[in-house]
């Protein structure tokens, strides 16, 4: 078994006013000078709470509505969670648990006192005119609009299609819950030039992935050898610079070409050192290692951003929202960025790390989580990889518990910033061509091309 099926080249190396209108639903609008409300543009951020269509600002957050708020304030409320105060609100769970939907509410300013404000602050105008701005762009610039598609309620139990897809990212493994979540999920996402089209879930041709009684002992053998390959791979990248260098953000109050660029290619040179991992992650993969080079090849271009934020989860903290990478620590919650899509991949990947960071995967649950997104069905090894990858997604709800359906949810999420990532890559090759080429390692270079 040759290891120079996986290697890419021979040059990779390590690598006027707005005024807010009171509404006796206690909502607001926003209206401009002359009288004309322009609810429908800020329509087009979506809800703070949980990503669905908003309807106008609700307490003082843009939100889809402020009845679910308004009753909690209106009356003696006791919710309660029946898991760890930390589920997931977004448009398929947020009737679930009102205790966490609450919380996010009030953790994002939500309160009954924003009614009394008659207009907005010339800084808070100017912040909603900004993220509208931001999601008409990145529209415009994508096709691809915030949301991920409408969402079909579980009665209707829709059929899914999908080009190219056999059994899609998300595992139909799962009963109860996980299952209701599953048929409940957007039916496509928008595709694009780069690598596998997004499409939505499509049972296998088993009508899904093997449960888990029909999980041979080969095939939790390999599962459990993934899982040692992992720990092989990553465990001199664990043993990280122990005095990174903390990013001084005032630094870039102004991002000028030169320090974008600088702060771009330290970013890539550390990406680099998690890629190559990753890479003899693949390479100790039986089943990846008998599909052709032009395969593995794609699947790692495919796929390789998405390991790489599952991988950097680890090193994310949610208390401070900074990424601890090999040279730097970088808060990503404090970077003054101005460019429309750079802000827009940063917010995208701030929410992927925090939301697996606060599942605290091991390291054992990240080998398998990275090996389901690795091994997409490919040609020649489908059936195989199909059953694989089943098996390796009921070996990772089962140690994950309740925090599965937390993981499952950020899958598209994972793939909407691999997408952003090669669009502002491409964006810097254009504006600073040389300056690009120079300073990015070549194995990145390599597996982010988007030549055709």
């Amino acid at each position: 078994m040759s290891s120079a099926r996986v290697e890419l080249s021979s040059t990779s190396v390590a690598v006027g006013p707005i005024i807010i209108k009171k509404e006796e639903t206690s909502t607001t609008t926003i209206t401009t000078p002359d009288g004309e409300e322009n609810q429908p543009q800020i329509e087009v951020i979506p809800c703070k709470v949980c990503g669905d269509k908003s309807s106008g600002v609700h307490y003082g957050v843009i939100t889809c509505e402020g009845w679910f708020f308004r009753r909690s304030q209106s009356s003696v409320t006791n919710y309660q969670c029946p898991r760890q105060k930390n589920c997931t609100v977004d448009r398929v769970n947020r009737n679930r648990c009102q205790y966490c939907r609450l919380k996010k509410c009030m953790e994002l300013g939500m309160s009954r006192d924003a009614v009394k404000f008659g207009r907005m602050s010339k800084k808070q105008r100017e912040k909603v005119e900004d993220e509208v701005r931001l999601h008409k762009q990145m529209q415009e610039a994508t096709g691809m609009p915030y949301m991920y598609g409408e969402y079909s309620p579980p009665s209707q139990q829709p059929s899914y299609a999908a080009p190219g897809y056999e059994t899609g990212l998300y595992p139909h493994y799962a009963q109860g819950a996980y299952a209701h979540a599953v048929a409940a999920a957007p039916i496509s996402y928008p595709s694009h030039s780069y690598g596998v089209a997004q499409q939505g879930t499509v049972p296998a041709s088993s009508g899904g992935f093997p449960s888990p009684q029909l999980s041979s002992a080969a095939e939790e053998d390999t599962a459990a050898k993934i899982v040692a390959a992992f720990e092989t791979t990553h465990t001199q990248m664990r043993n990280m610079n122990p005095n990174p260098t903390i990013v001084d953000v005032n630094r870039f109050a102004s991002i000028d070409f030169q320090n974008r660029v600088g702060i771009w290619r330290q970013f890539a040179a550390d990406l680099t050192t998690v890629i190559q991992a990753i890479i003899e992650f693949a390479k100790m993969i039986d089943v990846f290692m008998r599909l052709g080079q032009e395969e593995q090849i794609h699947l790692l271009k495919g796929g390789v951003f998405e390991l790489a934020i599952v991988e950097l989860s680890s090193r994310y903290s949610p208390e401070t929202q900074t990424l601890s990478m090999d040279n730097i620590v970088l808060p990503l919650h404090s970077l003054n960025i101005t460019d429309q899509i750079e802000v827009r991949f940063v917010q995208e990947l701030h929410q992927c790390l925090h939301d697996l960071a606060i599942c605290q995967l091991t390291s054992s649950e990240v080998a398998l989580l990275c090996a389901v997104l690795l091994l997409e069905p490919a040609s020649t090894e489908q059936a195989t990889c199909e059953r694989l990858r089943g098996v390796l997604a009921q070996s990772l709800a089962a140690r994950v518990g309740n925090d599965a359906q937390r993981v499952w949810d950020t899958l598209p999420r994972l793939k909407q910033t691999a997408h952003l990532h090669l669009i502002l890559l491409g964006q810097l090759r254009v504006q600073f061509p040389s300056e690009t080429e120079a300073g990015l390692p070549a194995l990145y270079k390599e597996l982010f091309s988007i030549d055709p």
